[in-house]
């Protein structure tokens, strides 16, 4: 078996449709895209070559910079409430308390729910006149709290963020329970036996070791913070007057609804190399050893 897998034949044979996969469905349509935005083209009339202009025109675009704004406000936003949230929840859950299984699948289920679904939904929770929330501050009688949630400027990411919230925080929950159980429960005997406490354990045992695994789930955050469009195109569609516009929805909408491809792609290309920053970033800051137990 080991001689059958050092072979280069057996490698190429293996690795070879999966890289041909990765060339043709990701290096070739980014290649593409950056060529695009290098263009000032509608994809039916012949295409001008513009050079940088695409990007010089979106550092100028008040819209783009709005949407760039928002974006890092949800990556922000989205890290701040899922990974302290989801690790809290994580650990009450890995200390067996009773009913965790219910309480799993509780958190984890609204992350199946397809993003235009919780969108559409939620903006009926939010809804000025019949929704959910405003009807609870009114039993609460904190009327001077009510708001048009999604047609308000000062109030729109906030409530989109709520919801982002909500839907996703039960996913970086069971991730981070997965690498809790992956710990030997030998070790956290042993510190029982040193008469360790609950906090100590989680702090000085629980964290440390689950590190990787914060790490991928930061990327996770990061970059799918930097992509939404889902759920924020079912609840304003970039509305009011762009106040919840991100990047994706921004692109959408330069590229079918005013045929601005090459600009569009110019988007894209950003949206991408931010991405790839996200997880440079993640991969110094959760630097951490080879863990062997």
């Amino acid at each position: 078996m080991n001689r059958l897998l050092r072979s280069k034949r057996t490698i190429a044979l293996f690795v070879g449709p999966a890289l041909v996969l990765f060339v043709v469905f990701l290096l070739v349509p980014i290649v593409q895209n950056v060529v695009l935005s290098l263009q000032r083209t509608d994809l039916m009339s012949p295409a001008q070559f513009i050079g940088l202009d695409n990007y010089e025109n979106l550092f100028k675009d008040s819209i783009f910079l709005k949407s760039l704004r928002n974006n890092l406000l949800m990556v922000v936003g989205s890290f701040l409430a899922h990974m302290p949230l989801a690790l809290l929840l994580a650990n009450i859950l890995f200390n067996r308390v009773k009913g965790s299984r219910f309480f799993q699948s509780v958190f984890f289920m609204p992350c199946v729910v397809c993003g235009v679904a919780v969108g559409l939904t939620w903006t009926f929770i939010y809804n000025s006149e019949f929704g959910m929330v405003n009807q609870l501050l009114d039993a609460l009688r904190l009327t001077g709290l009510k708001h048009q949630w999604l047609s308000e400027e000062n109030t729109v990411m906030v409530a989109i963020i709520v919801v982002v919230m909500w839907q996703f925080v039960g996913y970086h929950m069971v991730i981070q329970l997965a690498a809790m159980r992956g710990i030997p429960g030998e070790l956290f005997e042993a510190a029982t036996l040193d008469g360790a406490s609950r906090w100590q354990q989680f702090r000085s045992l629980t964290l440390p070791l689950i590190r990787p695994i914060l790490k991928v789930d930061a990327v996770l955050i990061i970059t799918g913070s930097l992509k939404y469009f889902d759920l924020v195109y079912a609840m304003t569609k970039g509305g009011p007057n762009h106040a919840s516009e991100v990047m994706s929805t921004y692109m959408y909408y330069q590229a079918f609804r005013t045929m601005k491809y090459g600009y569009a792609s110019a988007i894209g290309n950003i949206l991408l190399v931010l991405c790839v920053g996200a997880i440079v970033i993640s991969n110094y800051v959760f630097k951490s050893k080879k863990i062997e137990y």
